[in-house]
């Protein structure tokens, strides 16, 4: 079982959940400390989209606990790499903090627009 920190377009409701839902075992609500949150429009995506990256702050989401055969789908999806890197992160959650896989954003943050508040969701 792998444990992923989703924030964005992974979280139940929004538009790429779908895409992890098949290999959905349970789901927590959780936050890491030390990361900063960005809302992102354009780019390589027809839709918006978060970023974490590290600094001062928190990031809200949700731990998805997934079979491993979803990490590749993933990893494609937020071309691991390229655009995002996936890494370790410790997840404060209701049971306990938790190391759970996390997709930090790798590209330029000009014209990103913060979101203090940590939390990503509800855009179209």
């Amino acid at each position: 079982m792998e444990r992923v920190f989703v924030y964005g377009t992974l979280k139940r409701g929004e538009r790429n959940h779908a895409l992890v839902a098949p290999y959905l075992h349970r789901v927590l609500p959780g936050r890491v400390l030390g990361y900063r949150l960005f809302h992102l429009e354009g780019g390589g995506r027809p839709y918006p989209y978060p970023a974490m990256v590290p600094g001062e702050g928190w990031v809200e989401g949700e731990v998805l606990f997934l079979d491993p055969e979803a990490l590749p789908l993933l990893d494609e999806l937020e071309e691991e790499g390229v655009e995002y890197r996936r890494v370790r992160v410790r997840a404060e959650t209701p049971e306990g903090p938790l190391e759970a896989w996390a997709y930090l954003y790798l590209g330029d943050l000009e014209g990103a627009r913060p979101l203090p508040s940590g939390s990503w969701g509800g855009y179209p």
